[in-house]
């Protein structure tokens, strides 16, 4: 057995602790959750993890997601085995919507964010960011060479999607991610992508108090800092996706809009 092998099986022996002192912060992809991570961590100066599943992947070269998201393996055995990649006190990924529960039981002492956007701009930031169109009818050849985390996320994978075409399991994705916050938000800190864009400083300063964080740093000059590759915008939704597509997006997410504040 590989040394690597043979340390991960040590390590997944070890006892766990229940998450005291870590903030847990889930989101959609492109839904803030990289700067707020990265700011809050800032702010309160601890140290952020970021991305542990695409870590895992790329870095471990670590087959875990069709295990994972099928409960042939259990988060709580994942996380125990690799613990030194989840190792920080502010911990974020993309993937954690949709395991909230799990992760609740799995750190019960730990603190937890949600982080929301509005989905049929969610939906586009990601498809801008990828340089597909918002009409699969022109981008279904593109986003099938999408390979990897990306590739995942378009062809609705590991963690499985309904839907026809990237469009609709984008937006499903959306869908379940929020259903699952609704469903475990007792004690989660919601914040809207919007709220935080209009007030960065402000919302991540009011945050890290909620979270029990004192003595904070000034984190006036990063505010304004790009923490991912920003796509370029189109002047209107359905100059984007086309009124059909927009109309195919608002009738998955629709029914969850006026939880968020959308409507």
């Amino acid at each position: 057995m590989a040394l690597a092998n043979i340390r991960s099986h040590l390590l997944g022996a070890l006892p766990m602790g229940r998450g005291k002192g870590k903030v847990i912060v889930a989101g959609m992809p492109k839904s803030g959750t990289t700067a707020i991570a990265s700011l809050l961590a800032k702010a309160t100066n601890v140290d952020v993890c970021s991305d542990p599943f695409y870590q895992l992947d790329t870095q471990k070269k670590v087959a875990f997601r069709d295990q994972l998201f099928s409960g042939q393996l259990s988060l709580e055995s994942l996380w125990r085995q690799h613990r030194e990649v989840f190792r920080g006190t502010v911990v974020k990924d993309p993937n954690f919507p949709i395991l909230l529960s799990e992760l609740k039981q799995l750190l019960p002492e730990a603190q937890f964010v949600f982080i929301v956007r509005e989905p049929r701009d969610n939906i586009r930031s990601i498809l801008s960011r990828l340089k597909i169109p918002g009409n699969p009818a022109e981008g279904s050849h593109l986003a099938s060479e999408v390979q990897g985390t990306w590739g995942r996320v378009l062809n609705g994978t590991s963690p499985d999607m309904p839907g026809n075409d990237y469009l609709e399991k984008l937006a499903w994705r959306w869908r379940v991610s929020a259903e699952r916050y609704l469903q475990n938000n007792e004690g989660v800190h919601l914040i809207r992508y919007e709220d935080f864009r209009g007030d960065k400083q402000n919302q991540i300063n009011r945050l890290a108090k909620n979270l029990g964080f004192t003595n904070l740093s000034d984190i006036a000059s990063l505010v304004d800092v790009q923490f991912q590759p920003k796509g370029s915008q189109p002047a209107s939704l359905e100059d984007f996706f086309g009124k059909d597509n927009l109309e195919r997006i608002e009738a998955i997410v629709g029914p969850l809009l006026a939880d968020f504040g959308y409507e």
